[in-house]
């Protein structure tokens, strides 16, 4: 095994000894059970940046008329979380939004669906390069990468479409290159370019695979190195004219700046320090996808610190990255397909390694998504070589394996039963946002944005009906704890602010003030939550104290923060109305009702106008009291 023979391709999924309908069964049951370990997310709701994507797109939430709009703007709003040019997932969120909207069932469903066929493409690719060998090897790479736990979040995370369709268009371009270097014929030339293409205008990231077409024709069909070359450049041309897209749509004005919340590296004092974390970011995501535990939907400020060359780990990833680009080199010449799996794997990982560029996050493991199939593909080609399994040999029946190959069978059947069990595991967490930031929090309890996100959660979730008291108070209690924990990490605004909605629902309101005042950077949802703490310290001055002037003081206090509360107008006007002044009384009723029409307000307009003496008013409130 130590050199590929050029393959002779006959058809896009070859067939071989074992039966003429082998590769027809193993697709089915590929597909099959890609969407079996993934059905129990069908019923999750929109969770994390599902919101961002497609509740809060309108682009997206004005189905079908939308897509014009898609095709020519961002991804997100005002380009928030940069620019970025993705209209390929967002025109089938769309699309799905138009045939069922607000349901996130058949967002997941496609979720899954096209999870599914870039797992059966994956099986074809790989099948195309060993075409004429048993299918030990490429169904071996297809099945893991199907239960490999790493892929949760893409697959339960909707708003993850973006990675999903780019490795699906990136592995139908595969497919057609493949054909197009055995048959040269022309048209497949073209659909590989415009698969890639697509792949491109998928999630941005697919820029890294250009070259891969250079060292499939150099590693699989034995082209020179100067053609190879040649056909890699090729593929820049799609690569061009996305940036000609996204200048046409951004133009030249800078990229925001990233903010150390959503990745620390920034604030590295030196270029050493950074050198160091990314060097550490890049052994995680080895070892993430060698041993796929704990997994979290977030690794921003303060899970993974900045790091020194004085922490061990630190040169245990630089040397296995040394020894992946040996391991690269020396294959270079006998074109063994580790080597090639191994460039792959890292010109697709250098993109998020914070080494060229930093992006804007700092680890996500749905970025490891394209990045692991090179690198399983890689290590399970050496696994079976080390166990000298018979990978080269078409088999007609189970019988005619080997031991060794029997025992290859058998470990990696282990490790798709393992990772199959702990994917369907995870898949729980990612129900909705309440599940998935209590887990994740317990994990790397040091994450600022994941206590937050669980103590927001926890305050939603207190207001639900049919709840005792008992259990109010608490999720209210586990709401604060998480605050508590964030303000030991990095006091934020949010954690005040969730701190002072605490003390709101607890109707501890001059706290809640206290809390809200806090807050610097989040002044719009401030004030109107500091409005009714206002309202209900006014409130309570006026029906329990009986302290009408300290009543005045804080609901005029809540009108300056928020003068369109119905409730606020409504309590100034019983205020006049117990003072006798029945003129204000019925204008601040007035207010209220205008806000807020319905039978509660106009009762008590009916009574103002009557101590009044004005009739023509009192008939025109009365009948929205019957």
């Amino acid at each position: 095994m130590a050199k590929i023979n050029k393959p002779k391709v006959q058809a896009i999924v070859p067939r071989v000894k074992a039966g003429p309908d082998i590769d027809k069964i193993v697709i089915s049951i590929l597909f099959v059970l890609s969407g079996l370990f993934y059905v129990n997310t069908l019923n999750h709701d929109f969770v994390l940046d599902d919101a961002l994507a497609i509740e809060l797109n309108e682009n997206v939430t004005q189905g079908f008329s939308g897509i014009i709009d898609i095709i020519k703007g961002g991804y997100r709003e005002n380009n928030f979380g940069g620019k970025l040019y993705r209209p390929v997932s967002l025109i089938q969120f769309a699309t799905e939004w138009a045939v069922s909207p607000r349901n996130p069932f058949i967002h997941h469903f496609f979720n899954v669906f096209w999870f599914a066929c870039c797992v059966v493409l994956i099986y074809i690719v790989v099948r195309q390069w060993f075409n004429d060998k048993n299918i030990l090897l490429p169904l071996s790479i297809a099945a893991l990468f199907a239960v490999h736990p790493i892929h949760t979040e893409v697959v339960a995370n909707i708003k993850s479409r973006d990675e999903i369709m780019s490795v699906f268009f990136i592995m139908g371009s595969f497919v057609c290159w493949n054909r197009y270097l055995s048959k040269h014929k022309p048209i497949f030339f073209a659909l590989a370019l415009a698969s890639y293409f697509l792949g491109l205008l998928s999630k941005e990231s697919a820029v890294t695979m250009f070259p891969v077409f250079g060292l499939i024709a150099w590693f699989i069909y034995h082209e020179t190195f100067l053609k190879s070359v040649i056909k890699a450049l090729i593929f820049v041309i799609p690569v061009c004219i996305i940036f000609i897209i996204r200048y046409a749509i951004f133009g030249s004005s800078p990229a925001i700046p990233v903010d150390i919340m959503d990745n620390p590296i920034v604030s590295a004092s030196d270029s050493v320090i950074h050198l160091a974390t990314s060097l550490f970011i890049l052994g995680k995501y080895f070892l993430l996808q060698i041993f796929p535990w704990p997994l979290s939907s977030d690794y921003s400020y303060q899970v993974i610190p900045l790091k020194g060359f004085s922490d061990l780990r630190v040169w245990v990833s630089l040397i296995i990255y040394l020894g992946l680009i040996v391991l690269a080199i020396v294959g270079l010449k006998n074109r063994r397909f580790v080597s090639m799996c191994m460039l792959a794997y890292l010109m697709a990982i250098s993109l998020y390694s914070q080494i060229p560029v930093v992006i804007g996050t700092m680890f996500a493991e749905r970025l490891a998504f394209l990045p692991s199939f090179w690198l399983l593909s890689g290590i399970l080609f050496l696994l079976l070589e080390v166990i000298k399994a018979d990978v080269e040999t078409p088999f007609k029946h189970i019988s005619e394996l080997s031991i060794r190959t029997k025992i290859s069978v058998a470990v990696i059947t282990v490790i798709v039963t393992i990772f199959g069990f702990s994917t369907i595991m995870r898949n729980l967490d990612w129900k909705n946002n309440l599940s998935l930031f209590t887990s994740d929090s317990n994990t790397y309890p040091q994450s600022v944005r994941l206590h937050n996100g669980a103590a927001e959660q926890l305050v939603k979730a207190s207001s639900a009906p049919g709840l005792s008291q008992k259990e109010m108070d608490e999720l209210m209690l586990k709401a604060e704890n998480h605050c508590q924990e964030i303000l030991k990490i990095r006091p934020v605004a949010t954690a005040y602010l969730t701190l002072g909605n605490i003390r709101l629902k607890q109707s501890r309101y001059e706290e809640a003030v206290l809390f809200y005042d806090k807050v610097n950077d989040l002044k719009d949802l401030v004030d109107v939550n500091k409005a009714l703490a206002f309202r209900e310290i006014g409130r309570n001055a006026g029906e329990k104290e009986q302290n009408f002037t300290k009543a005045s003081e804080f609901l005029n206090k809540s009108l300056l923060l928020n003068n369109n509360d119905a409730e606020t107008w409504f309590l100034m006007g019983v205020l006049y109305g117990v003072q006798n002044d029945h003129q204000k009384a019925a204008e601040n009723f007035e207010k209220a009702f205008t806000i807020k029409p319905g039978p509660e307000y106009a009762k008590y307009l009916v009574t103002a106008y009557k101590n009044l003496g004005n009739t023509a008013k009192v008939d025109e409130y009365q009948k929205y009291i019957k």
